[in-house]
């Protein structure tokens, strides 16, 4: 009766695969978060569009995760930073109407709905960054980033753009998700180091919403304990699934990476073979990296840092070193309930 349950469930998720419909729609900014052209993943790329990126500087691709929204914070944040800058184009891949659970529940919503459309908008995307490359946009200068389930679907974009002939340059996981991505239940291949020239991967919630495994070029592993991360500053127990509380560790990939980018050097990670070796202290620590924009593309292995319990979470050098406090009292992380229903069809 096991082995039957379990065939038919992965059966039935595989068919999702195949559904026909999704939207998704891309927005080039033009200097605010209130100008901006959009056009329809399914469409050619229109000359407007184009015309928004100025080939002289770098562009930044954001999607962001699993029952994300356009006006969501951890959408808002990034894309004011990156504006702020005035260093980069700023497009948005919005799948916000694919990405909601809807009638199916936050569970089998993920299962059955989000991870499918993301598998095939991220096919999409890809096509698209092949047709900015043929428009004249130099991929050495494309820059995807994703939190969660989104860092996922820029790993489906770089694989399909890199099929098609063009490979991207650079793609950041913000704690990628890991249900249905990593383990025995896994049903997809998701980011690692072959879907760009550069992968860095900032681990938050690792064996919780995020993946637990060095995949990236770079994995960079904030307050991370040995087998978890005990981000300082979230709160432990029993939460509602999805609730402010119970994504707060997941939360803080991209909260660190949008500080980093109005404060590029206050995350220095130190790099370590594993966590033992760093909690000793038998590190080197002239080999250094900066979490954010300024991961040094020449850098592999796993790197690192400890953080602020609040806003600003950058610690500059002091975070080169393990939190005794913090290792000693950490307790381990309480299996998301995507993770129990999956765990039931094994």
């Amino acid at each position: 009766m096991f082995k039957v349950k379990k065939y038919f469930f992965r059966t039935f998720l595989l068919m999702c695969f195949h559904q026909l419909t999704e939207a998704a729609w891309l927005r080039c900014y033009k200097g605010s978060l209130e100008e901006f052209v959009v056009v329809p993943l399914e469409k050619s790329l229109p000359r407007p569009f184009i015309d928004c990126i100025d080939r002289n500087i770098p562009t930044m691709v954001y999607v962001f995760g699993y029952r994300g929204l356009v006006s969501g914070p951890a959408t808002t944040a990034m894309l004011s930073a990156y504006i702020a800058t005035k260093k980069r184009n700023v497009i948005l891949l919005d799948w916000e109407e694919e990405a909601q659970s809807g009638l199916l529940g936050i569970s089998l919503g993920y299962a059955l709905s989000a991870v499918p459309h993301a598998r095939k908008i991220g096919k999409k995307l890809g096509v698209a960054l092949v047709s900015l490359a043929e428009a004249g946009v130099n991929m050495t200068n494309i820059h995807l980033v994703g939190h969660s389930l989104g860092a996922h679907i820029m790993a489906f974009a770089g694989k399909e753009a890199r099929e098609q002939g063009h490979v991207v340059s650079r793609i950041t996981g913000l704690d990628p998700a890991r249900a249905l991505f990593e383990g025995s239940f896994a049903v997809q291949s998701g980011l690692d180091r072959t879907c760009a020239r550069f992968v860095d991967i900032i681990h938050s919630d690792p064996g919780g919403y995020g993946t637990s495994v060095s995949t990236g070029t770079v994995d960079i592993w904030p307050n991370y304990t040995g087998k978890k991360a005990t981000q300082p500053g979230c709160e432990t127990g029993d939460f509602e699934m999805f609730s402010r509380e119970d994504l707060c560790k997941h939360d803080r990939s991209w909260m660190y990476y949008v500080e980093a980018l109005s404060s590029p050097t206050s995350f220095p990670a130190v790099y370590a073979p594993d966590y033992e070796t760093w909690a000793s202290g038998n590190v080197d620590y002239s080999k250094t990296i900066f979490l954010g924009e300024l991961t040094s593309s020449r850098a592999t292995g796993d790197y690192f840092l400890t953080t602020n319990a609040h806003s600003p979470y950058g610690r500059g050098t002091e975070g080169l070193k393990p939190n005794e406090d913090q290792s000693s009292t950490a307790r381990q992380p309480r299996e998301s309930t995507i993770t129990r229903l999956l765990r039931y069809f094994r």
